[in-house]
């Protein structure tokens, strides 16, 4: 069902997604820091279990634990972000913008 300017009837209708965007972002990062610090636990466990392969072998489990838990923590700090992002687009900002008469409004869902 395409969406219409309540203002001038247009369908030249675009989605800002600002709250989304913000969301994501913040979460991505957020998520990313949260990630690597929880992930200190998984580097000295990849370094444990690495340093039966020597000295190499610890250094490589530790970078690996780190890299793990810093793109285990950005992805779901940036789907939760995103998530938040989405839902204050609907309920708290303009999300929408007509391209023809420059009309920013939001849709009730219900």
């Amino acid at each position: 069902m395409p969406i219409h300017c309540p203002k001038c009837g247009s369908q030249f209708v675009v989605a800002k997604d600002l709250g989304k965007k913000i969301g994501g972002a913040v979460g991505l990062a957020g998520g990313t820091a949260a990630g690597i610090a929880g992930a200190s636990g998984g580097a000295r466990a990849g370094a444990l279990i690495g340093s039966f392969a020597g000295p190499v072998g610890s250094t490589i489990g530790t970078v690996g634990g780190l890299i793990l838990g810093g793109l285990l923590g950005a992805t779901s700090g940036g789907v939760a972000g995103v998530k938040l992002g989405e839902t204050i687009d609907k309920k708290v900002l303009n999300n929408f913008a007509c391209q023809h008469c420059d009309h920013h409004f939001s849709i009730d869902d219900e």
